[in-house]
């Protein structure tokens, strides 16, 4: 069975702006955006355009909460906005990403 472990991250939304305005740079393996007071997101197709859409979403509202959850060999960032917006990036070098933000587990 998997170890899984959680990193807390500070929900400062510079900072999470920031974390996915660099994302790419860590292996972004798949990224999901669901907001359910929107059809949008069911049309994004491309990594690349739903990466904008989630870092236009955080530029335009207050993120709830944010944690990076290690299963396996990924790291899948989940940040939660207003309640209504889920984002989730999967990134293979998810140890980079933790020692460039220093992250601490929660």
């Amino acid at each position: 069975m998997n170890k899984v472990e959680i990193y807390g991250i500070p929900c400062r939304r510079e900072g999470i702006i920031k974390m996915f305005e660099k994302i790419i740079q860590y292996g972004l393996v798949d990224i999901d955006v669901e907001n359910r007071a929107s059809l949008v997101d069911d049309m994004l197709k491309s990594s690349e355009d739903k990466l904008r859409y989630a870092i236009q979403k955080l530029e335009e509202n207050d993120v709830d909460t944010a944690r990076l959850v290690i299963k396996g060999d990924v790291g899948v960032l989940i940040v939660k906005i207003e309640d209504v917006i889920t984002i989730r990036a999967t990134i293979k070098e998810y140890k980079k990403f933790i020692e460039d933000f220093k992250l601490v587990t929660d």
